[in-house]
């Protein structure tokens, strides 16, 4: 009865010292499994700090992107992915996300797709498999194991060329190799894909299903270079583009950066010359400003090439671990948008004037956003043709005029809108209207599912008069 008090008394008292914040904080190591986007955000903003990993054969090569590299050379003799995960919870980091296959093709995982991985070259015998021991070194730490795939492969030649049924098929392929194989995956970062060949040409919607339906609490981002939810379960800052999470921002988001700022996202000769990004860089302008604006951040850590993290990285996470305190007294995420969790990628679009194709292009780099613009003169009109009848579509999604390195516009935004449907493209049915801020943020139209195989956007007012879209998408409920 004694210990029985005793123990009553202890729990208590963790209580009372903020012991719910302790268990709270244990539990994010334990990933959801209940399937809901919203709270898988919630849950991960919550980690605050991970860590990204760059390895592979341009760890030994330098030659970003290039098709048949020589991955013989690959050869970590010193590989130890636990020391990776120990100076990762030394920083006060809760994750990792290691680039599985970068944009030249080389695969860390046997895969049974390709030769052109580690079970084709001497190392090991061709036996290694770099993922399932990262994977089992982060969690043997209590750290979640994040990967990062790279549609576009240079090898292959996927994204060199028009996408065929082949090379979705090889992409699909490969995710389902690493994501049935290594257990539950958080997060997976997607490369190579809306900046190189487009979220249309190589199918997002099929493929990110595919995603969903072998891990439905994976999160799955790409790097869209949109700060915005547009076919991205978290919002991506990708800082070396000369972007940064701003003050306000609201929505669950990531930023990644490199520890060596000046050195290439893989290690390189000038990694070991330069010092790392210092703890106040880390904390003060990075961890501390990121957390009040829900961004978690990614920093870049990669490994040399002995399969080890330079001393002196290793040394600066421990210095910011000491430092480092998360603030547990943050406000809760505030309610997140409605989210195109289904999107449809459409196979045409037609305009009153304008490209229309602009709108529905998929394509979005950091210094290059293909925009619809109408003529000065309104109403103006977009109908969109989804390729074929779908059931229950009940979103669109509009992404005004965009520009990542300058200050957000307002030019050609839609205020006023209407929104009809159509199975056969000549009967129309308006479905939806309404009234959007001037504002360059995504506009979102929520209704009640319709079958349609078109779907126009009507815009009755825009700011200037005239009518501009990055991106217009639609989706399933």
């Amino acid at each position: 009865m004694k210990k029985n008090i005793f123990f009553v008394f202890i729990v208590l008292f963790l209580f009372s010292c903020g012991g719910k914040e302790l268990m709270k904080r244990q539990d994010y190591i334990k990933w959801n499994t209940n399937y809901n986007l919203e709270q898988l955000q919630r849950d991960f903003i919550e980690l605050r700090f991970g860590m990204f990993i760059h390895f592979g054969i341009l760890t030994y090569t330098g030659t970003w992107a290039q098709k048949n590299l020589d991955i013989t050379k690959f050869k970590p003799v010193d590989f130890n992915p636990g020391q990776w995960a120990d100076a990762a919870k030394e920083a006060g980091m809760k994750f990792g996300v290691l680039t599985t296959k970068h944009h030249d093709g080389f695969a860390l995982w046997q895969t049974e797709t390709s030769n052109f991985s580690v079970k084709g070259i001497p190392w090991r015998d061709g036996k290694a498999d770099v993922v399932k021991e990262y994977v089992d070194a982060f969690r043997s730490r209590g750290l979640l194991p994040g990967l990062y795939y790279s549609v576009w492969d240079n090898t292959k030649g996927i994204g060199n060329k028009p996408i065929t049924r082949e090379d979705i098929d090889y992409v699909k392929k490969q995710l389902k190799e690493l994501l049935t194989n290594y257990g539950e995956i958080p997060i997976l970062v997607l490369d190579g894909w809306s900046w190189k060949m487009g979220h249309k040409a190589m199918p997002y919607d099929e493929i990110k299903s595919f995603i969903k339906s072998l891990q439905p609490n994976c999160l799955v981002i790409d790097h869209t270079h949109l700060q915005c939810f547009w076919n991205n379960d978290l919002v991506v800052f990708e800082e070396p583009k000369g972007v940064f999470a701003p003050k306000g921002n609201i929505l669950a988001s990531v930023q990644g950066q490199k520890i060596i700022n000046g050195n290439d996202w893989f290690w390189g000769e000038q990694t070991i010359r330069e010092e790392p990004m210092s703890v106040t860089e880390i904390v003060e302008k990075h961890l501390k400003p990121l957390e009040e604006r829900y961004t978690v951040f990614i920093l870049n850590c990669p490994p040399n090439r002995n399969g080890l993290l330079d001393e002196h990285i290793v040394r600066r996470l421990k210095e910011v671990g000491k430092v480092w305190k998360p603030n547990y007294k943050r406000k809760p995420l505030p309610k997140q948008p409605p989210q195109n969790e289904r999107p449809i990628i459409p196979i045409s679009a037609s305009a009153t004037s304008g490209n229309a194709e602009f709108a529905i292009d998929a394509i979005n780099d950091a210094h290059f956003y293909s925009v619809w613009e109408t003529e000065k003169k309104l109403p103006q009109s977009i109908t969109i043709d989804l390729g074929e009848i779908y059931p229950d579509v009940a979103i669109l999604c509009y992404v005004p005029k965009y520009v990542v390195t300058a200050k957000p516009t307002n030019e050609g935004a839609i205020t006023s809108y209407k929104i009809y449907a159509s199975e056969d493209g000549i009967h129309f049915e308006e479905i939806a209207k309404g009234n959007w801020p001037a504002d360059s943020s995504m506009k979102v139209a929520t209704f009640n599912p319709v079958i349609a195989r078109y779907i126009k956007l009507e815009a009755l007012k825009a700011k200037d008069g005239f009518v501009a879209a990055t991106e217009i998408t639609v989706g399933r409920k």
